[in-house]
């Protein structure tokens, strides 16, 4: 027979007055001084708390509090039916958010994903590591956001609107912007991950996102004075040995030591880089994939690059060197290198030979900073060196030639880097026309006897 309830009481254990299937720790108690009515608590395993942090307080580092919720009632035997029709309720909500919520989709999602034929064996590690850190990446990862958890039918504009609030927090901190770029990725990931929610939902309505504002940042490069001073102090770290016609197995017996890698042969290696930047507008990322046959020459002074490895396992995309002098440095550097295989450090094993991903490129950042400090030392590359080596070549070759400042001719421009005409508008062609219009004007005001004195004095 089931027990008495004790007519006067504080806490009652359901378990002792019930059996069924409810949780072992479900309590009833009374909350006198907040209410007239009997209350309900329980606490959940942790891998069954669908709260945010598990339900702990002060931020994910307290103490996990328990469920609890009025009965409405002030008959106990009432209270303990309600209590265990809770408690049941909760379990079934945690139940469908655990068949339901983006874990599961992207499980199912990134099984498939990571299993699609990727060009080679980098693009598809590129992938998953790039993929997986949008999902689990330290507190931005969709992973850990407390909608995650939510069945996706639930998940809201709110939601959205906190976690860009998040990641715009994170880039203001990190790097000074709005983090309008991470945004649009989380975005294309949560759409994806969303619309596989679609086989379960068929008329799932993916939810409003916040609008993302574009925030134009005045990027970093060399005028062209800085770039003359950059090229002409490697040569004279290399000894000049880049303008004499060296065979490759000349290449190969210039002075080199694996216990300093300010040599001169490596700093051959950095100078056919950024040459090779200069002319044919290349990333970072790009750099430690360039092949020796990838360059093209008509035999007429042009030479194209071939750029099998591309952003997101694009199609090979042919680039085009706009400047006229590149045929003399691209036979003078073809010489020197193999030809067929890696063309910058290709003793460096890539890793699709057991090497690490971003060895070339964390040496020519390198030699690119001490190179700096030689002969700029108070220029600032940033924290993204070869990125700036990118702007100084767009940014000079558009100083250069204004006609590629529109139509057809600022497409195909913008087509040959790998880049936007939009990209190219504001990040540079915006800034040299404001760039002129204030030199113009000086000049103008200067001409007219507008000199700083007839003004104010400074």
């Amino acid at each position: 027979m089931p027990r008495k309830f004790p007519e006067i009481w504080t806490t009652l254990k359901v378990a002792d007055y019930e059996r069924g299937s409810f949780p072992a720790n479900l309590y009833l108690f009374w909350k006198p001084s907040k209410s007239k009515y009997i209350y309900a608590k329980y606490l959940p395993e942790l891998e069954e708390d669908i709260r945010p942090n598990k339900g702990r307080n002060k931020d994910g580092k307290g103490r996990r509090a328990p469920f609890e919720a009025s009965m409405q009632t002030i008959d106990t035997r009432e209270a303990l039916d309600c209590a265990i029709q809770w408690s049941k309720g909760i379990k079934r909500k945690v139940q469908r958010q655990e068949e339901h919520s983006l874990h599961r989709y992207w499980e199912r999602w990134s099984l498939r994903e990571f299993e699609k034929p990727r060009r080679n064996l980098q693009s598809k590690v590129k992938f998953r590591r790039d993929t997986q850190l949008k999902w689990d990446g330290e507190h931005y990862g969709i992973k850990h956001q407390p909608w995650a958890q939510k069945s996706v039918d639930e998940i809201n504009f709110v939601d959205f609107q906190d976690y860009f609030l998040l990641l715009e927090k994170r880039a203001r901190k990190n790097n000074g912007t709005n983090g309008s770029g991470m945004k649009e990725q989380q975005k294309a990931f949560i759409r994806a991950l969303m619309m596989e929610a679609e086989i379960d939902f068929p008329h799932l309505q993916i939810p409003r996102f916040p609008s993302i504002s574009r925030q134009t940042k005045q990027v970093v490069h060399l005028n062209q004075k800085q770039w003359d001073l950059l090229l002409r102090t490697i040569k004279e770290q290399c000894d000049f040995a880049v303008n004499k016609q060296l065979n490759y197995r000349q290449y190969k017996a210039l002075n080199w030591t694996y216990n300093n890698r300010q040599n001169q042969r490596n700093w051959v290696d950095l100078y056919d880089a950024l040459l090779l930047e200069w002319f044919f507008f290349l990333r970072a990322e790009d750099m430690p994939r360039l092949k020796s046959e990838w360059f093209q020459g008509n035999g007429e002074g042009q030479y194209q690059c071939l750029l099998e490895e591309t952003k997101g396992n694009r199609d090979i995309h042919v680039t085009q060197s706009f400047r006229p002098d590149a045929d003399r440095f691209m036979r003078r550097m073809k010489l020197r290198r193999p030809k067929k295989g890696y063309l910058i450090f290709p003793e460096i094993p890539r890793p699709e030979e057991g090497g690490a991903e971003n060895k070339v490129r964390n040496l020519l950042n390198h030699l690119l900073r001490k190179a700096v400090e030689k002969c700029l030392p108070d220029f600032d590359l940033g924290p993204k060196p070869w990125t700036t080596i990118r702007h100084t070549a767009f940014r000079l070759m558009l100083e250069d030639d204004p006609s590629l400042w529109v139509g057809h001719k600022l497409r195909d421009f913008a087509r040959n880097g790998h880049t936007s005409p939009d990209q190219l508008q504001t990040t540079y062609i915006t800034p040299i026309q404001s760039a002129q219009t204030a030199k113009e004007t000086r000049e103008n005001l200067r001409s007219k006897g507008w000199n700083t004195g007839s003004r104010v004095k400074v």
